[in-house]
């Protein structure tokens, strides 16, 4: 477990803003995927959008601080009839996933040409919040496949069992502290083996 009194202000930022990334990325690929899968719901409610602070969730943004993992707020999508339907946020949640750990490799692509672009100490920075970025990315899938309320696996379960959703929804703050207790204790499943699978420098 990291303690808060163990970081820096540099490396608060940093995380900071790595939220603010992740929150933009996670949420627009969730809004967009389901618009193209042709859930017109995300759209006309103003979820398919770059603002990060239309995803984001303040406690995230702690939890991005403390552990380098988050979790954003999904979007809503249409009440669905058929199979295909009930799936379609499940697929949704995973083709997201599989976008942002090909972006994960990608990043590292960018290091050399921005580092040559900047200034040697904004060059350290970009090396530095892609590297925190990359991280934080990780943690987060790692911890949105959790089928806990509140999480993103647990948002797909919805859909699935349209009954239990009123249920699921009051066990939200429940579930998401329950995954936050698992990053305190340190059950949480080390993620730098995936990181250094997925990495190129």
């Amino acid at each position: 477990m990291v303690f808060l009194y163990d970081l820096t202000m540099s490396q608060i930022i940093l995380r900071i803003v790595a939220a603010l990334f992740y929150a933009c990325l996670q949420g627009f690929l969730l809004a967009a995927i389901l618009t193209l899968t042709g859930d017109p719901r995300p759209r006309q409610q103003g979820w398919l959008t770059l603002n990060p602070f239309r995803h984001l969730l303040v406690s995230g943004v702690f939890l991005t601080i403390a552990f380098q993992a988050s979790w954003v707020q999904p979007p809503p999508y249409s009440p669905a009839r058929t199979w295909f339907g009930r799936l379609r946020p499940l697929a949704t949640i995973l083709v997201s996933f599989a976008l942002l750990l090909a972006l994960v490799p990608l990043l590292d692509l960018a290091r050399a040409p921005l580092h040559q672009m900047l200034p040697r100490t904004g060059g350290y920075a970009v090396l530095a919040s892609i590297d925190t970025l990359q991280r934080v990315i990780i943690g987060a899938i790692a911890i949105g496949v959790l089928p806990f309320p509140g999480l993103l696996a647990g948002w797909a379960l919805l859909a699935i069992f349209p009954r239990l959703a009123k249920r699921w929804r009051k066990l939200s703050g429940i579930g998401m502290a329950a995954a936050a207790i698992l990053l305190v204790l340190g059950w949480f499943p080390d993620i730098k083996p995936l990181l250094a699978a997925l990495r190129l420098v």
